[in-house]
């Protein structure tokens, strides 16, 4: 049975990942779909369409040829992030195109222009055989949708997946009717993401960080808008009353020198906060080890926080601000908690984390119980495939 998977972004996103992983594992399971007597039964066989920008590199197709997963590359078949006079429509037809003389079985996607590009292709002329499509949704809360988006929930989406139970409301409204809507748990690879302390070890080592010391960190781009302002003041208070505190900043961004390197000097922190700069692979992974403890602010791109879930799998509590989907993620004083992010609260919790380790540690071992049970892709990818079975099933009739 032949799923495909559109993405349009060219970027690396925390969604990305994460459509990209589900095709991976979707692809890989050896559990079959039954959808009923008349429609294509089988194991998933997933294909991939990255996002497209005429100058931008290729981040997500090379990360998708790295992971092993198909690529599909069909003329005139552009999914760029937004909405474009020409080559929307264009790439409507071409996927249109695709999609029959593959005989694909099911359309997931995952990004709003995706969607409306696979809503005008069924629109244009599949009548012959209705190709379902699913949906998913990354964004933690939703302020407003557009038309289009609407459009295509409304009309064109045989199933949504979504994250936050703070979505909600807006779905309620008559978007989408609750048959049509599953809320799932965002995965992460609890294989990769693990506690290990020599991985904690090395990473102490790479920063020149003492075994003793008490750390916390933050993983994050440096913008205006992630209120390293709050952060920095939190670090500052802690700092004055906890001996050996040390702060990792893992990630970079345009206003890194605005927003976090001169704040630091000025406020005489540089014995304190260490820049580990951007880290991918196993880098990452040490620096991240490095870590007692976790502070996430300000949801980004990625609406389900998965830096937040990768702590949570290697066994590192979470200092959450009480936003976005970070209050389901994070369970308060059982894996972290969950806080008003001002300076007195955030250096609160640092402070009592580190006077406290033995509670400290009852929550690493319930931060990584939750994510196996959470976190894993085996129960995720059950659930995706029972979707699929459902939509095809109905699509028959």
């Amino acid at each position: 049975m032949r799923v495909l998977h559109l993405f349009s972004n060219h970027k690396l996103t925390g969604p990305a990942e994460l459509a990209l992983d589900t095709t991976r594992y979707l692809h890989e399971s050896k559990l079959e779909v039954d959808s009923g007597p008349e429609s294509e039964n089988g194991r998933v066989q997933g294909a991939f369409v990255p996002g497209w920008h005429p100058s931008d590199p290729t981040w997500v197709s090379d990360l998708a040829r790295e992971r092993g997963v198909q690529l599909v590359e069909e003329p005139g078949l552009r999914l760029s992030k937004h909405f474009h006079v020409l080559r929307t429509p264009r790439s409507a037809f071409a996927l249109r195109r695709y999609l029959i003389r593959e005989n694909i079985a099911l359309v997931h996607c995952h990004m709003p222009n995706d969607h409306l590009i696979a809503s005008l292709a069924r629109t244009i002329g599949l009548a012959e055989r209705r190709v379902p499509i699913v949906r998913t949704i990354y964004d933690g809360s939703w302020d407003k949708t557009g038309w289009r988006q609407r459009w295509a929930l409304g009309k064109t989406c045989d199933h949504l997946i979504y994250f936050s139970r703070r979505l909600e409301d807006a779905l309620s409204s008559g978007l989408v009717e609750a048959p049509r809507r599953t809320l799932l748990d965002p995965p992460i690879d609890t294989r990769r993401f693990k506690p290990d302390a020599e991985l904690r070890r090395e990473g102490r080592r790479s920063l020149n960080i003492e075994d003793h010391a008490f750390v916390v960190g933050i993983v994050a781009r440096m913008q205006t808008h992630r209120r390293f302002e709050v952060l920095l003041e939190a670090i500052a208070r802690a700092a004055r009353e906890l001996e050996g505190f040390r702060f990792v900043i893992i990630g970079r961004g345009t206003n890194q020198e605005k927003v976090a390197r001169e704040p630091v000097r000025r406020m005489g922190l540089d014995s304190t906060v260490v820049f580990s700069g951007y880290r991918s692979g196993d880098d990452y992974l040490a620096a991240l080890h490095s870590m007692d403890a976790k502070v996430f602010l300000v949801p980004g791109s990625d609406g389900t926080c998965r830096a937040v879930r990768e702590a949570l799998a290697c066994g590192i509590p979470l200092i959450a601000a009480n936003r976005g989907i970070l209050p389901e993620i994070v369970r308060d004083g059982e894996s972290g908690c969950v806080v008003d992010d001002t300076p007195e609260n955030l250096s609160r919790a640092m402070i009592d984390f580190a006077r406290d380790p033995e509670k400290l540690e009852s929550m690493a071992r319930t931060a990584r119980e939750e994510a196996e049970r959470r976190f894993g892709y085996e129960s995720y990818v059950n659930s995706i495939l029972k979707i699929y079975k459902t939509v095809l099933r109905a699509s028959a009739h």
